[in-house]
């Protein structure tokens, strides 16, 4: 990472080195603050992958550092404090400082959580429920949402009002001001499993969320969850007809033996009868041999080849080791490309 970069009106450190010194230096009395992608950034990662997850928190450890909240959870734009480790043991007269017990062993996280979309995150608007509904209407017009909180504090969530409610507000009462409109929103928190939380999303159309704190933090609705999943599926959709090709293709040009031969050695206990029991770096081994290429018959360089493969199969990856983001664009864009080169390649309907 290059550059310094503002956040929170401080300058945070150039390198990683000088952010672990630095961090260290100020975590007991006033910690250094950053976004989780910020910190992903000094390990010059994207995405919270399993590999750079685990190398993160070791170098955290070894400089007695944590992350408070765990930087493994939420979403990849949520603030995070490094701060001292806890000690295992502290003394009944050591003064107390901001620590957590999330050294080498705190576990990743391994389920979507309702913070991990963005607009979980992303504040809300609302107006109060002595405010006008034209004003209301304004701004839900001005803002084209059609749904808006109804607030007296940013802990005191007092209803929602949305244009369904309006309209039946209007119904009933032409005259009807913006509490003949108010209704009881649907609420979650921030923390909870958001696969859990779907049915109830896709009955209320939205829900509005609270922070540990009892803040509300954001707003979560259909077309929320429509977007995060087509995210999060494609490269899933992909990656599936990346392997049925090349392993269609391995059935058809090689025997069995040879399939069986380059099973990990490790794997003892697997045998592979067909390309659909190899991995992707095994199909990668097969095709590295130059005599099994040359069977090919494609003008491509080998290498070449096989080094994007094996690209591939990193990705893969890191897909299945679940992380809370979703892939970035380049990795996206190699994987279309790898598949757009399968199908030139073997044409044949998938």
């Amino acid at each position: 990472m290059s550059g310094m970069t503002v956040m929170n009106a401080e300058f945070l450190p150039a390198t990683r080195d000088e952010l672990l010194a630095i961090a260290s230096a100020r975590a007991s009395k006033s910690p250094l603050t950053l976004s989780i992608r910020q910190l992903l950034q000094y390990w010059d990662a994207k995405r919270r992958g399993y590999w750079i997850t685990d190398e993160i928190k070791r170098d955290l450890t070894a400089a007695k550092l944590a992350t408070n909240p765990p930087f493994t959870e939420g979403w990849i734009d949520s603030i995070v404090s490094l701060i001292p480790i806890a000690s295992p043991s502290p003394k009944p007269d050591e003064a107390a400082v901001p620590s957590m017990e999330l050294g080498p062993d705190t576990p990743v996280q391994v389920s979507l959580r309702v913070g991990s979309l963005a607009s979980a995150n992303a504040g809300i608007e609302s107006v109060h429920l002595d405010d006008s509904l034209e004003r209301a209407q304004a701004l839900m017009m001005h803002k084209d949402y059609s749904q808006l909180a109804i607030q007296s504090g940013p802990r005191d969530l007092r209803g929602a009002i949305s244009w369904e409610s309006i309209a039946q507000a209007k119904i009933r009462m032409p005259s009807a001001a913006l509490r003949d409109a108010v209704f009881t929103p649907e609420v979650v928190g921030i923390n909870d499993d958001l696969l859990a939380r779907i049915p109830l999303i896709a009955a209320a159309s939205f829900v509005f969320v609270q922070s540990a704190d009892r803040r509300t933090c954001g707003i979560v609705t259909t077309a929320d969850l429509s977007l995060e999943f087509a995210t999060l599926a494609k490269p899933f959709f992909l990656l599936a007809e990346v392997e049925r090709r090349l392993r269609r293709l391995i059935d058809r040009i090689y025997t069995t033996e040879e399939i069986s031969a380059v099973v990990d050695p490790a794997d003892s206990g697997r045998a592979a009868s067909s390309a659909g029991n190899l991995t992707i770096g095994e199909c990668a081994r097969l095709l590295e041999n130059p005599e099994r290429w040359y069977r090919l018959g494609w003008e491509l360089d080998r290498v070449i080849f096989t080094h994007e493969l094996h690209e591939i199969r990193m990705i893969r990856n890191e897909v299945m080791h679940f992380s809370p983001d979703p892939l970035d664009e380049d990795q996206i864009r190699k994987i279309e490309l790898f598949l757009k080169l399968l199908r030139r390649l073997d044409p044949q309907p998938d």
